[in-house]
């Protein structure tokens, strides 16, 4: 994030916390580094209000409850629950409540560098950055993925979480958010057959079963990109690979 948005996201911080008449506390947020390129922010707002601001990241967030309202590139946008919202490094917005009841929603912010590295992995002939020219879309799937995806990456779940449903995870994830909303989706790499490279990741894992493995670990194993390992598995076993370590 640039050097307005961190403000931002200071200001955010020091807002102070109201418990109106329902009970919940209201003008509370949260923000935490997740991984090397990789922010969260959760917020809970009923009355505060983003000046006009940009990003060096990527931002991809859930509305929970509510609505926001905001502009960019000249139009107003609505994203009400249920609703995703899309912004490009260094596009220019504001933000709001929608409406008197205010909105709850979660921003997983990433580094153009990580999400194009991500972008890669689906094939070796995608190269540039991944434009999103919709700001607000309906995806339920996405929506609840990208939920999933926050729970991981939160600071206190005192290393519940494994390493290899996180990179997974965050893989599916920005896949389906290039693949799906990106104005130019990117290649994707088909899969062969490559029995014996999943064989050789089940051997692994039941030789390694206390072991919090990553997904990096398993890639080097097969010589597969991470998500191409991730469609191989899943087509020869029908479960990704952290699914199917945990049964194990």
């Amino acid at each position: 994030m640039n050097s307005a948005a961190r403000q931002n996201t200071a200001a955010q911080r020091r807002q102070t916390s109201s418990r109106p008449a329902t009970g919940r506390p209201r003008e509370i947020a949260r923000h935490w580094r997740a991984a090397d390129g990789i922010d969260m922010f959760e917020a809970d707002y009923k009355n505060f209000s983003f000046p006009k601001h940009s990003h060096d990241y990527y931002a991809f967030g859930t509305i929970l409850n509510g609505a926001e309202r905001f502009m960019t590139r000249g139009t107003n946008y609505v994203a009400a629950r249920g609703q995703l919202l899309m912004m490009n490094p260094m596009q220019v917005h504001d933000g709001g409540p929608a409406s008197d009841d205010g909105y709850q929603y979660q921003i997983m912010f990433i580094d153009p560098k990580v999400f194009g590295d991500l972008v890669t992995e689906l094939s070796p002939k995608n190269s540039g950055l991944p434009f999103f020219g919709n700001c607000v879309v309906n995806d339920p799937e996405l929506h609840l993925q990208l939920q999933d995806l926050h729970r991981l990456f939160r600071p206190d779940d005192d290393g519940a979480n494994s390493l290899l449903e996180r990179d997974s995870q965050l893989l599916y994830s920005a896949a389906r958010l290039a693949l799906r909303h990106a104005d130019a989706p990117p290649y994707l790499y088909q899969p062969g057959l490559e029995d014996k490279r999943v064989q050789a990741v089940i051997d692994y894992m039941a030789a390694h079963l206390d072991a919090n493995m990553s997904l990096d670990d398993l890639a080097m194993i097969t010589g597969l990109s991470r998500f191409h390992l991730l469609r191989v598995f899943r087509a020869a076993t029908g479960l990704p690979p952290h699914t199917y370590f945990n049964h194990m």
